[in-house]
């Protein structure tokens, strides 16, 4: 699990995580990135704005999640586990709480793609990966997969 951040004291350390993980981002053209893939282990994590309806946040600092609603199957894959994409029962909305940069809170109700990806972020905060989240046959059905992709990237604790 992820350490909170004291964003009055760490300001510079989050200016600095914050400005690397929106290059990885961009580099890797993905959807969303958690402080835990860019080699910090702090409650941090920033999302696509172009891609979701997330009224104009795109960081989100110690972020408290309550998910709800029926849960949706829809298929998710993550820059940790490059090249598996899986389907994944989510719930449908969420509340998410957090911080931004300038330490200001915010709380934004959320559903469909964009309640996914928060879930599917802090989910990583917490020390969790979407392969998680399948049936013990399905993680059967993917193992050999996730074993090339372990040996490809060594042993690299942002992956797997």
């Amino acid at each position: 699990m992820s350490r909170t951040v004291d964003i009055s004291l760490e300001r510079e350390f989050l200016e600095s995580l914050l400005s690397d993980m929106i290059e990885i981002l961009g580099a890797q053209k993905g959807l969303g990135l958690a402080a835990p893939q860019a080699g910090e282990n702090v409650r941090v994590f920033i999302l696509n704005p172009a891609e979701l309806n997330l009224k104009g946040h795109s960081v989100f600092i110690n972020p408290a999640i309550t998910a709800s609603g029926p849960l949706h199957k829809d298929e998710e894959g993550c820059l940790s586990i490059p090249r598996i994409f899986e389907f994944v029962r989510r719930p449908f909305n969420t509340t998410v709480t957090a911080y931004d940069i300038s330490g200001e809170r915010f709380s934004l109700d959320l559903d469909d793609y964009s309640a996914r990806a928060v879930q599917h972020e802090n989910d990583h905060l917490d020390g969790t990966l979407f392969v998680d989240k399948l049936s013990p046959i399905r993680k059967r059905l993917i193992r050999k997969q996730l074993s090339e992709i372990k040996r490809e990237y060594g042993q690299d604790s942002r992956i797997l």
